[in-house]
């Protein structure tokens, strides 16, 4: 058995599909425990090795092939980011599809990984499983923000378009999927996916027969994504391409960008909206208009990777250093 971990990672497995292709080590976690051969650190990649766990009233053990066994209750500082949540994505163990009973194997680790969500959520972690999953469902995350006095986009989920006196007025209105899945595809025989961008819908053009959010425009040539970490605020200008909605869809998911200043009053907005929904960490989406920003949506685990390579390097850089802080803080197992 390992010692108590200082730092755990939980993270989604490195062959997961992104639009460029694998999404891969997305933080960087690898090169930050390279060079901190001090900490006793692991990084648990879900949904991804052959995993062996033993559960009781006071210990979880967790074995996963590649990584020494260890106790989550002694685990220091975790950090839960994985980049997709969707059940079959976190699971602790990766199922064989070719093997004896698939899918009965598959509903065998739901539970378990419900518990060890749990157990996370009860012990020091940087967002917590139960805030990252309560923020990335938008119908939670709205109605949350707006009950704590912040200003949204107005917002409707429905299947088909929205009724009402307000929602019948509007000609254009910016539909979203309800879940994280971005892509799609005609079955699960492998056919080519197609991704499911964020799209204007006009009031005559027909809609998807399943639940949609949907929200009023906001126009402006540029968007803010603004990644949190702690007290920190990172502004990120991108350049909205006029015929495109997605900013994920403009120059083949490479929009241009660059780092930007953004006000004190911005700033410290986005930083209680981040406290608002029990994150530490968080990448906010906003359209500036003058004096005011407008925030679009939440990510409780927003990456960098399709940013340019300058404004990526200054982001992880940032990260990795609000990790250390963090960890360093715990290492000594006295939270005073």
């Amino acid at each position: 058995m390992a010692e108590g971990l200082d730092f755990l990672a939980v993270v989604s497995r490195p062959d997961f599909p992104s639009g460029t292709g694998p999404v891969g080590d997305y933080y960087n976690l690898r090169g930050l425990l390279e060079r901190r051969t001090d900490w006793h650190a692991a990084v648990l990649e879900l949904n991804s090795h052959t995993t062996e766990i033993s559960w009781d009233d006071t210990r979880f053990i967790i074995s996963q092939e590649g990584l020494p066994p260890f106790d989550l209750g002694e685990v220091r500082t975790a950090l839960f980011l994985p980049i997709c949540l969707e059940v079959e994505e976190t699971l602790l163990c990766r199922v064989d599809r070719n093997g004896r009973w698939p899918r009965f194997a598959e509903e065998q680790w739901r539970p378990i990984t419900a518990a060890f969500e749990d157990r996370l959520s009860h012990q020091r972690c940087l967002n917590p499983p139960d805030r990252v999953r309560a923020t990335n469902n938008k119908l939670l995350q709205f109605e949350r923000l707006r009950k704590a006095g912040f200003a949204l986009p107005g917002t409707a989920v429905s299947s088909g378009r929205p009724v009402g006196p307000v929602w019948s007025r509007e000609a254009l209105l910016v539909a979203k999927n309800v879940s994280e899945g971005g892509w799609k595809s005609a079955d699960g025989s492998g056919a080519v996916r197609e991704f499911s961008p964020a799209r204007l819908v006009g009031l005559q053009e027909p809609t998807d027969p399943w639940p949609v959010i949907w929200q009023d425009c906001i126009e402006g040539s540029h968007e803010l994504r603004c990644f949190v970490m702690g007290d920190e605020v990172i502004a990120v200008d991108l350049l909205r391409d006029p015929d495109v909605l997605d900013v994920r869809s403009t120059n083949n998911g490479r929009p241009v960008a660059r780092l930007t200043e953004i006000s004190p009053e911005w700033t410290a907005m986005l930083r209680n909206v981040t406290r608002c929904l029990g994150l530490q960490y968080a990448v906010i989406d906003a359209i500036p208009n003058g004096d005011d920003l407008h925030l679009l949506e939440v990510n409780a685990n927003g990456v960098w990777w399709f940013l340019p390579d300058r404004v990526a390097g200054v982001l992880e850089a940032r990260f990795h250093a609000w990790l250390e802080r963090e960890v360093d803080l715990f290492r000594s197992g006295d939270p005073a």
